[in-house]
């Protein structure tokens, strides 16, 4: 098999055990490293983001190794938090420095491939160093610039241009860089840090490989894990269905908006799945504004469901705040799923590189206003059957392009051709 002997350390913070595990991106990757024969350590923290959860919180231990089915964690003690704050901050570089201390404990690995998590993320230089392991960097978000982009720092601010310059140093020493957004090289060109302007990050080292979806896994979870729901269940309602986060980057009143212009149509349904910060302000303006036609559902949703509730859609729905970041594509994982639930996608806004307009899968738009938002979840509905029925074979089609197993066969090529 191609990684008989090789060890991987696959380094993100935010890494969970499996039973509560929402992002699932890593651990599947290390599944499917198994599977060809490598020899795959996740190291995250103790504390489940999200979560009451620390694994660590009663014992004064550094660090706990695990066995899940197969799969090895080493999670390495960090604190807790309950939001964006400075305790996330603090409890962040307490990881890298912790495991840097620790990391001659473990068997050291061949490869080490760790999320960016700029500025900490720079200590995985330092750590593969002291390891002689070679790193590979994994891209997964663009801080500080999504800081930036959304406003909620200036780029002036002394601390964002530190990070940028940790952001730039650690591209630099990478020996490859691995972005989720296909827009990776035109980041780099645009702050002019490839080698042929002077700033030294070779683009040749530099690839490209999304977030993505478990065909398997979502098949068989949409087969054997259903919710017993009415709505849901209602085949004589077109229903339109956001699953995910509740916050203000996901600016789901202009969803809200948009179902209200369309309250006349009686068997169009709104369905929301998910929790943040602004839902119960949400329930309350649609209380207030009798949108009797959005439905709240549950606040928090087991990721082995998700594959039931896409695939009763009709419709499924991406919704974000318009943002500069997109020039640069993205890679949600949830588009993905929406995509294995064989069903169109509507989103609000425009990406490059946007698989929704590359595969034909419905609509990928920024609309100017919240009447143009209504009339093209409309045209969904309004969409004579065998073009709906052609579209949602596309879906499921484009979904193959993105099977875990297929992404982590492209990881696995940069491996074998890239660093040896």
């Amino acid at each position: 098999m191609a990684g008989v002997g090789k060890k991987i350390w696959l380094i993100n913070p935010a890494a969970m055990s499996p039973e509560y595990e929402v992002r699932i991106q890593t651990l599947k990757r290390a599944y499917y490293l198994e599977q060809y024969g490598y020899d795959v350590t996740i190291i995250g923290g103790s504390y489940m983001h999200n979560t009451t959860k620390n694994l660590l919180d009663d014992c004064n231990e550094p660090y706990i190794e695990k066995d899940y089915d197969g799969i090895k964690y080493i999670h390495v003690k960090n604190s807790s938090y309950k939001s964006n704050n400075l305790m996330r901050i603090y409890s962040m570089l307490e990881f890298y420095c912790r495991l840097w201390y620790y990391a001659k404990s473990f068997k050291s690995p061949d490869y080490v491939c760790a999320h960016s998590a700029i500025p900490f993320g720079v200590i995985s230089f330092f750590i593969s160093k002291k390891i002689k392991a070679r790193l590979i960097v994994d891209v997964v978000d663009l801080w500080p610039e999504s800081f930036v982009a959304y406003g909620l720092v200036k780029r002036t601010n002394m601390f964002v241009r530190l990070a940028y310059l940790a952001e730039h140093w650690l591209y630099k020493k990478a020996e490859i860089l691995i972005f989720s957004m296909e827009g990776g090289k035109d980041y780099i060109l645009e702050k002019n840090w490839s080698l042929e302007q002077g700033g030294g990050v070779d683009l040749k080292k530099v690839y490209y490989i999304n977030n993505g979806v478990d065909l398997d896994d979502f098949e068989y979870n949409r087969v054997h894990y259903q919710l017993k729901d009415e709505d849901l269940e209602n085949s004589e309602v077109f229903k339109i269905v956001y699953l995910g986060s509740i916050r203000l980057v996901n600016n789901l009143k202009r969803l809200l908006d948009a179902a209200k212009l369309l309250i006349d149509i009686k068997d169009i349904k709104f369905l929301i799945y998910g929790d943040g910060e602004e839902r119960e302000e949400l329930e309350k303006y649609c209380f207030e504004n009798d949108i009797t036609n959005v439905i709240f559902k549950q606040k928090w949703v087991e990721l082995k469901y998700v594959p039931y509730i896409l695939s009763c859609s009709s419709l499924n729905i991406l919704n974000y705040m318009p943002s500069p970041l997109f020039r640069f594509g993205a890679s949600q994982s949830k588009s993905f799923q929406y995509m294995a639930s064989g069903k169109p996608i509507c989103s609000n806004v425009e990406m490059n590189f946007c698989p929704i307009n590359k595969y034909k899968l419905g609509v990928s738009k920024t609309f100017n206003n919240t009447e143009d938002y209504a009339k093209a979840i409309a045209s969904f509905y309004l969409l004579p059957e065998i073009d709906y029925k052609e579209m949602c074979k596309r879906s499921k089609k484009a979904a193959y392009d993105y099977d875990y197993k297929k992404l982590t066969e492209k990881f696995i090529y940069l491996i074998d051709h890239k660093l040896n």
